[in-house]
């Protein structure tokens, strides 16, 4: 675990990680996130939420595009997740390969190019077609998220606990994200910064919380596959909340999707966005349940 940033470093992060003309930062808080009561409420209610992968891309729409995100709110998926990465020169922006040559027009590493080097590139959806989207950095998206009423699920790539954190209080966007932590370590690390900030985390429970973290601000990650009830049941027992990752599961079928809800499954995580939304009544059905599900 990482000792907490003192203030002045606090702020020396979000300065490197921030966009030119941010707002004055907001100091650390200890108070939970509004998308963990949300959540909460989600579980109480029994209804299962979308979390789109690497953006929600499809025919005419990239990955970790501005356009897929508005897409995205359009049809009642409530999470993007999207990958994080930082440039030579501190900017945070979205891509989800350390080269550019599978989802850009542009080719080679990343590795050593700053953020004028990459703002004009232009995206291209899963067919390989160019688009008129370019690269966002993650203060655009952030921005579409605001007004569409999205959370940005942070995959983040090659950005450090100190500095993402450092950038959701610049941005004041606590209320706005969700940070998926990979290890016992990370989770302990971002909750070291911010304990009421929302992460997705492993499934250890009682690891977890004798690292420090938060779980009545955690969601647990039960992996790929087929949800398993009695273990959902088992967390939710707990209080806890659960996500699922139902990519190899996916057909063009309704049953996955279906079942995974029915095991009791908060968040489920999808690359088949269309067939994920019909499965679970449409767009109309799932604007309805946020709606019943406000952040507080």
């Amino acid at each position: 675990m990482i000792a907490r940033l003192a203030p002045a470093l606090l702020l020396l992060a979000a300065a490197c990680s921030s966009d030119a003309g941010d707002p004055a930062p907001q100091s650390a808080a200890t108070d939970p996130a509004a998308p963990a009561g949300q959540l909460a409420c989600f579980r109480d209610n029994g209804d299962a939420m979308l979390a789109a992968h690497r953006g929600g891309p499809a025919e005419g729409y990239a990955e970790n595009a501005l356009s897929s995100l508005r897409r995205l709110a359009a049809l009642g998926v409530l999470y993007a997740e999207i990958d994080v990465r930082r440039a030579a020169d501190g900017t945070l922006f979205l891509l989800h390969d350390d080269t550019l040559d599978r989802t850009t027009t542009g080719e080679g590493p990343l590795d050593g190019l700053a953020w004028p080097e990459l703002a004009d590139i232009n995206l291209r959806d899963p067919a390989g077609t160019p688009l008129a989207d370019t690269i966002p950095t993650l203060g655009q998206a952030l921005d579409v998220a605001r007004s569409e009423g999205l959370i940005l699920n942070l995959d983040l790539k090659s950005v450090p606990a100190e500095e993402i954190v450092a950038f959701v209080h610049a941005h004041h966007a606590r209320d706005d994200v969700a940070i998926i932590a990979y290890s016992v370590e990370q989770a302990a690390a971002i909750h070291t910064l911010d304990p009421g900030l929302l992460l997705s985390a492993p499934n250890e429970p009682d690891a977890l919380s004798a690292a420090g973290v938060n779980l009545d601000t955690a969601y647990i990650w039960l992996g790929v596959g087929a949800a398993d009830a009695g273990e959902d049941a088992r967390l939710a027992a707990d209080g806890l909340e659960t996500s699922v990752g139902l990519f190899p599961l996916e057909t063009g079928e309704a049953g996955p999707y279906r079942a995974a809800a029915a095991a009791g499954v908060e968040l489920l995580s999808i690359d088949d966005v269309d067939t994920a939304v019909a499965a679970l009544g449409g767009a109309d059905a799932l604007h309805d349940r946020i709606a019943a599900c406000p952040p507080e």
